[in-house]
Parts: C-alpha cells; structure tokens; sequence
C-alpha cells in the first residue's frame, strides 16, 4: 500500500470512530470538572475511570490498526510510542488536574500543567514523525493525516 492509501485509509479509520471519541473527550472533560467540583467524591471519580479506560481502548484500537499498515519493525515501534505518548498524556492530565485541586495548589498550576503537557507532547509527536519516515517512506506522519491530504 503506498502513501497516499494508507493516508486515505487511516483518515476513513478515523472518521468512522469520531462520533465516539468525540463524545468520550466531553465526557472526560465534563467528568474531571465534577470530580474538581466534589473535591474527588467517587460518584465522580469512578464513571471518570470507566470513561477513561474505554477512551484508551479506543485509542489503543486505532494503535492496532495503524500497526498493520506497515511490516517495518522500527515504523511499529515508533508508531506505538506516538499512540502511548498519546495516551500517557491524557491520563496524566485526567489524574493530575483532580489532584492539584485537592491538594490545594494555585489554580494557574493547571494551567502550567496543561500547557507543558500539551507542549512536551507536541514535540514528541514531530520528532516520532521525522523518524517514522527514515524507516518507512510510505508511512503517513501523523499531521498528514488530515482532510488536506486526503485524496479519494
């Protein structure tokens, strides 16, 4: 499969589970203000656990499928760090942002957490992107995975 099917393929992959994660992100979202809001109740804390384990499903499920599209070893590799990096993100600001709130730091300390997060996640993401093309000319880097590439 050269570059152009696999980009057309992981995009219709993903647009097909959009809905999905879309509406698990609100949840998350939603989920991690009420367990702030109750200084961590479980009412709050477990659906927040549950949501959080079916999203990294999800996540885990597209990890899979991008996987097979390639028989380069290395690519593989680099193709799980970007989905764990991926999710190793999202569970640590789900977990954090609770934590911070009980333990009584500042609220800019979110922010700060956030930003850094988002930022170190980034840079992972595009030096992943630069090595995945060194071993498999015909993998997709992540940001062009996008309707602008997309040619069907």
């Amino acid at each position: 499969m050269n570059k152009q099917e696999r980009i057309n393929t992981i995009y219709r992959y993903q647009q097909r589970w959009l809905v999905l994660r879309s509406i698990l992100a609100v949840l998350t979202g939603a989920l991690v203000v009420l367990t702030l809001q109750s200084n961590g109740e479980s009412i709050y804390t477990i659906p927040l656990a549950l949501v959080l384990i079916i999203m990294l499903y999800v996540i885990g499920r597209e990890r899979r499928f991008v996987r097979k599209l390639t028989d380069v070893k290395q690519a593989k590799r680099i193709i799980d760090w970007q989905y764990v990096s991926e999710m190793g993100l999202l569970v640590l600001l789900a977990i954090l942002f609770p934590l911070i709130v009980l333990i009584g730091w500042p609220g800019w300390s979110l922010f700060i957490v956030f930003l850094s997060g988002v930022t170190l996640l980034h840079f992972v993401q595009k030096m992943l992107d630069r090595q995945i093309s060194e071993y498999d000319a015909d993998q997709p880097m992540r940001r062009e995975i996008k309707l602008d590439f997309v040619k069907d």
